[in-house]
């Protein structure tokens, strides 16, 4: 008998896979469902919502749907640029969730084939004055910047504010932006049936298995998790060879081992490529040989790419990985004919699901929002640091691993700046949220933060062009909450088109609560702009 909650599924998702397989699912079927069908992952509760949000402009080259958006600056160049969260591991583990945030978010950039060039950091917390919120933020500030630091990234800003609300839930969200040649831009389909998957990177343990399913739940006195850690040295070489990979033709697909690990990796890839995916656990590089096919499929082990390659090209990508010795590299599977999975382990199969079933089967909710009669009056968020750098890149040739940067310093006004001399072009940030507003008129609190920022952006010599978006809320099945989130992404839709500015990626984590005390929602935006220099 299947236990649902084992799995963070519920009897009717359990149903409904029983159904779709005609068969009771085994247990890494199971796993595989539970970090796929994850609020985390799928984005059930909002997915419909994000559908009214305007994506579409001339110089949008990546809208949603892929690891980042992409715009364009110019007839060679464009900017990539994505708000990740990362806001459950961060409280569980200050340092290592933060920095493993920051890499994440630097893969799924690289993974569109530009160079990771900054990351800014919006945080908010409680207050200060309690020695252990001020020790857990010195810790997530810590990671966050060696981490951006030894990867080869410049900052380009802090914006930390507080509230009783995020006392034992922080929020810890970044956005990295990086630069691409146009013509090297790369998607993550894993291409046509005969391509091989290859895995480079740290080989696999047990760490963060279940990470996907433990981001889609409250927190309370008894939650246990054990996060991943990251290895910033080793992040750096994975960024240079996966430049180096594209550059050179080698790969044909790409895609971050992020939340669920090989199972989101594989399994989308092939998915968007409309074949089907055969996986030997065997050959993939692990920690241990006694880890379990559930373990391999669902750790969150950190510093990992899967790549999709040509048979034809797999001695070119392999010669150019193994440049880098603390990458590990293998094939361990290939794209193949029909729409179905299978996952071999010990020479047995340890899974056999439709591909279809399991990336874009999961149940589609409707948030029931109900507005307050009379909300109550909360405290304001405080301001307790707020700063923007400038920071300079500059190229020998059209590659973007040719990219050098340098940190200018800390620049007036609300906006961070990357400054590209050789183009004659400045890319300048802004990032805004809203504040206790939402618990009055969530639509009204977003439409003036995209207003605003927009305005910020004009007011710097900046034409407003692209936006990622980051909502952070608490518990969908509260229909306070349920009414913010609604009514905050209508505004966001509403505003975006009234200001001609396309949303083109973003995140959203919902259950940010803890023992049932949901943090003041905040839907963070990052508005990029370019200006011309005379």
């Amino acid at each position: 008998m299947i236990n649902p909650s084992d799995y963070g599924l519920n009897q009717q998702e359990v149903d409904q896979i029983i159904e779709g397989l005609q068969r009771e699912p085994n247990h890494v079927e199971l796993g595989i469902f539970s970090a796929l069908w994850s609020e985390h992952c799928s984005y059930k509760h909002t997915r419909a919502l994000l559908k009214q949000l305007p994506t579409e402009a001339d110089w949008v080259l990546q809208g949603p749907g892929e690891n980042a958006g992409v715009v364009a600056l110019d007839a060679d160049w464009a900017v990539v640029f994505k708000i990740e969260s990362h806001n459950h591991p961060s409280f569980i583990a200050p340092f290592d969730g933060a920095a493993t945030g920051v890499g994440g978010l630097v893969r799924d950039v690289m993974a569109m084939g530009a160079r990771p060039v900054g990351v800014k950091a919006l945080l908010r917390a409680g207050a200060l004055d309690d020695p252990k919120t001020r020790a857990m933020v010195a810790e997530i500030q810590r990671g966050a910047d060696e981490y951006t630091r030894t990867c080869g990234l410049q900052p380009l800003g802090v914006e930390l504010m507080t509230h009783p609300s995020y006392a034992s839930n922080p929020l810890v969200n970044v956005i990295v932006v990086g630069l691409v040649p146009r013509s090297r831009l790369m998607k993550s389909s894993a291409g046509a049936v005969g391509n091989l998957l290859l895995y480079y990177g740290i080989p696999t343990g047990a760490s963060g298995v279940d990470g996907a399913a433990f981001a889609s739940k409250g927190m309370d006195e008894n939650t246990v998790a054990h996060p991943p850690s990251g290895d910033a040295a080793v992040g750096k070489d994975l960024m240079m060879a996966t430049l180096e990979l594209i550059e050179q033709n080698a790969i044909v697909g790409l895609q971050d081992m992020g939340a669920a690990g090989l199972t989101s990796s594989a399994f989308e890839m092939v998915h968007r490529a409309g074949h089907g995916l055969w996986l030997d656990l065997d050959a993939v590089p692990k920690t241990s040989p006694q880890l379990s096919a559930y373990e391999l499929m669902l750790s969150e082990t950190q510093e990992r790419m899967l790549a999709a390659v040509e048979p034809g090209q797999l001695d070119a990508a392999r010669k150019i990985l193994a440049k880098y010795p603390s990458l590990q590299v293998q094939v361990i599977g290939k794209v193949v004919e029909g729409r179905s999975a299978v996952i071999q382990h010990h020479q047995q199969t340890a899974a056999s699901l439709p591909l279809p079933l399991v990336v874009d089967g999961f149940p589609r909710l409707t948030l029931a929002g109900q507005a307050p009669v009379a909300p109550a009056a909360a405290e304001p968020l405080k301001t307790v640091e707020a700063v923007n750098y400038a920071v300079s890149a500059a190229f020998e040739r059209p590659l973007a691993s040719q990219l050098t940067t340098q940190g200018v310093g800390a620049v007036p006004g609300a906006c961070a700046e990357i400054r590209l001399p050789q183009i004659g072009k400045t890319v300048l940030l802004r990032t805004l949220a809203n504040g206790t507003d939402i618990l009055q008129d969530p639509y009204q609190a977003v439409y003036g933060a995209v207003a605003c920022a927009c305005q910020g952006l004009k007011d710097s010599g900046a034409v407003p062009l692209a936006l990622s978006d980051g909502l952070n809320f608490g518990n969908p099945g509260d229909p306070f909450v349920a009414w913010q989130i609604t009514e905050g992404m209508r505004g966001l839709a509403d505003a975006c088109r009234d200001h001609h500015v396309p949303v083109i990626g973003g995140n959203v984590s919902l259950y940010n609560e803890t023992c049932g005390e949901p943090i003041l929602g905040q839907l963070f935006i990052g508005v990029m702009g370019v200006k011309s220099e005379a």
